[in-house]
């Protein structure tokens, strides 16, 4: 048995423990806009989302489980519209904020690159100077 199929196996063993876990617990699935989240799904399996894609095993077994369990009820509201603007311009300013940093961080390196090329190339003429003479004038 190969190692790829070994592993499909082995998340499919995982997946069903944690169905079983949801059961046992009288909960649904995970639910994000109204579909299993099937990125919490994974983590909470140790394996990546990708797996529901590629393993049709798991596939069906989520399916099955959806349809027996179906979705937790027990998420917070979904956001309002104005709170999913508030949430995507406060990312934005995040980012914005760390790519100011990283430009300026740059222009420092830079300086700094322009700076230590230039003390280079005095040590470079001290040396041929020496090397020609023999002395450090």
């Amino acid at each position: 048995m190969s190692r790829g199929v070994q592993q499909g196996e082995e998340n499919v063993r995982r997946l069903r423990a944690y169905i079983a876990a949801l059961e046992a617990e009288n909960r649904g699935l995970p639910a994000r806009d109204g579909r299993p989240n099937l990125s919490a799904i994974a983590e909470a399996c140790g394996f990546d989302r990708g797996v529901f894609y590629s393993n049709q095993a798991a596939k069906l077994l989520l399916d099955d489980a959806l349809g027996r369990l179906g979705l937790d009820t027990d998420q917070p509201a979904d956001l309002t519209a104005f709170d999913r603007a508030r949430l995507r311009e406060e990312g934005k300013a995040r980012a914005d904020g760390r790519s100011k940093g990283l430009e300026e961080e740059l222009l420092r390196l830079r300086a700094e690159n322009a700076s230590l090329r230039a003390e280079n190339e005095r040590f470079r003429a001290l040396r041929r100077l020496l090397a020609e003479t023999g002395r450090v004038p």
